[in-house]
């Protein structure tokens, strides 16, 4: 596929495969991940810092996972100001590798959560 991978429609996949470097996960990509399928997002900070996670899709649920750090380009089409400050935050303060699961929406607790974004936080167990 060419373009922005956050914009383009596409159908449901077993494998999304982001190339760089984001502040959080699309919903596009939340929402075509077919079950069982597993996307590969590499989550970066100022300085294009940061984390690839394996994440899988389980029915609504999603399991969390780091893969490895990362230095990588920008992912200009999704990336936001004010998620690039958390996501800093939340390298800063430390626990990425107790990551495991993202949650789609705002009601789990903050004390369970390593990064919270726009409907959405990696969590810990």
């Amino acid at each position: 596929m060419e373009g922005d991978g956050a914009l383009v429609p596409f159908d449901t996949a077993d494998v999304i495969y982001v190339n760089a470097g984001a502040t959080a996960p699309a919903d596009t990509w939340l929402d075509r991940l077919a079950d069982g399928g597993r996307l590969i997002l590499p989550l970066t900070a100022m300085h294009r810092l940061g984390g690839v996670f394996r994440i899988e899709r389980e029915g609504d649920d999603y399991a969390a996972k780091l893969i490895s750090p990362v230095a990588i380009f920008p992912c200009v089409g999704n990336r936001d100001a004010e998620a690039e400050k958390n996501l800093a935050a939340a390298f800063e303060k430390g626990g990425i590798q107790n990551v495991t699961r993202l949650y789609r929406g705002a009601d789990i607790p903050d004390h369970r959560c390593w990064l919270r974004g726009r409907g959405w936080c990696l969590a810990y167990s």
